[in-house]
């Protein structure tokens, strides 16, 4: 057995030398294609996940999230609380947020007459340390970011502003630019006008639909001080969130909701879950072009040299030996096509990505390469391959060598 197996790569290791280097750069090339575009499908739906987990971490709820449970509407003793959270090893920064819900109004013409309205979210912020934990002063993309003494202005997201491109929801504000002046009404009854010194845009469609003041100005709406409607941690490391919700919950915080990104996340799980659905699909059918390719390539192979393969077994060499030859050939490749189209994946495509992301509605997308994926890619691709060379080797050698001869 093992001296066929040896006998059988001498076979398969001649013949690729002997053959024609423009036919064998060609396969190789063709299989780095079908592996290099089953990668990238898969890829993409991973770096589409990740990117709309990114921005609801980064601008929405960090990776852990307190709240007041249902029913209450306060975090009561906030300062208390952040000073207690901020002592463990793992956790960078944190802010906290006051929050109310108020009808925001465009008088375009100052007549009363044309009047541009939406509901929204109005977040209360300290200016200082917020940018720590949610930076939206560096995705102010007109205006300016807001300042300690800042009362009576504000910013206001690109999907409530209007004017800035397209928006998941059907109505806006029909064009607020900074320097404007809006009233919002809030729902206790208060009525106040805003300056909008800044338009922001994180491409993340919850925080791009609210308008942001200071929270000493929210705190003289709501009649508040050192209350907060949610307190966002940031973490060194995402992965850290279960511990320091357990850390947290030691703190006598039982009264209050505590959640991390995954909890926060779960309807982007359930997408992610059929993400990873479809590029299982995908990555079967890409396998089977695979072994497909490689079927064709092995079975024209034979034909041709169907007087070679009846010479060499009427001089008494195995049929086993010339079948694992082909097959041999087959696996040769197949592996070709996967090292190649995985470090032109790796180091090509991705790289280029880097320095341009895809610009998709939730924001700025680089395929990623999971780990799983790429496991699960390489065992079918070579499976493919593996039954690709093999049907037509068994099939053809087996012939009696009159008809090999014929």
């Amino acid at each position: 057995m093992f001296s066929n197996i040896k006998l059988s790569i001498f076979l398969a290791i001649k013949t690729i030398l002997r053959g024609d280097k423009g036919s064998l750069i060609l396969t190789v090339l063709i299989m780095l294609v079908v592996f290099l575009n089953l990668l990238f499908v898969d890829a993409v739906f991973k770096g589409i996940s990740v990117t709309m987990d990114n921005g609801k971490i980064n601008y929405q709820y960090g990776e852990v999230i307190i709240e007041p449970q249902t029913g209450d509407k306060y975090i009561k003793n906030t300062n208390d609380i952040v000073d207690a959270i901020k002592d463990f090893y793992y956790v960078k920064s944190v802010t906290t947020h006051l929050r109310t819900v108020a009808t925001l109004k465009n008088d375009k013409h100052n007549d009363g007459r044309d009047v541009a309205q939406f509901e929204a979210g109005v977040i209360g912020i300290d200016e200082a340390v917020e940018n720590d934990s949610i930076d939206l002063k560096s995705h102010i993309i007109e205006g300016r970011y807001l300042e300690s003494d800042d009362y009576g202005k504000a910013l206001l997201g690109t999907d409530m502003a209007g004017g800035y491109g397209s928006s998941v929801f059907p109505d806006d504000l029909e064009g607020v630019r900074p320097g404007d002046t809006i009233t919002a009404e809030y729902n206790n009854g208060v009525s106040r006008d805003y300056e909008i010194v800044g338009i922001y845009k994180t491409k993340n469609f919850d925080t791009d639909s609210k308008m942001v003041v200071l929270r000493d100005d929210l705190n003289s709406v709501l009649g508040t001080t050192n209350e907060s409607s949610e307190i966002i941690v940031r973490l060194v490391n995402k992965n850290m969130s279960s511990q320091a919700m357990i850390d947290f919950a030691k703190l006598n915080l039982g009264q209050y909701d505590i959640d991390d990104w995954r909890g926060k996340l779960a309807f982007g799980q359930t997408i992610n879950k059929s993400f990873d659905m479809i590029g299982s699909i995908l990555r079967i059918i890409g396998s089977l072009v695979a072994g497909l390719v490689i079927f064709i390539i092995i079975f024209v192979d034979i034909v041709n040299r169907r007087k070679q393969i009846g010479i060499l077994k009427a001089i008494g060499i195995p049929e086993s030996a010339i079948m694992y030859s082909y097959v041999i050939r087959g696996m040769f490749y197949t592996i070709l096509g996967v090292v190649f189209g995985f470090l032109l994946m790796n180091f090509g495509v991705i790289g280029f990505f880097k320095s341009h992301p895809i610009d998709f509605p939730m924001g700025d997308m680089v395929p990623v390469i999971k780990r799983e994926a790429l496991r699960m890619s390489v065992i079918l691709f070579v499976i493919a391959g593996l039954i690709g060379s093999f049907i037509p080797a068994i099939k053809e050698v087996r012939k009696k060598i009159l008809t090999l001869m014929r």
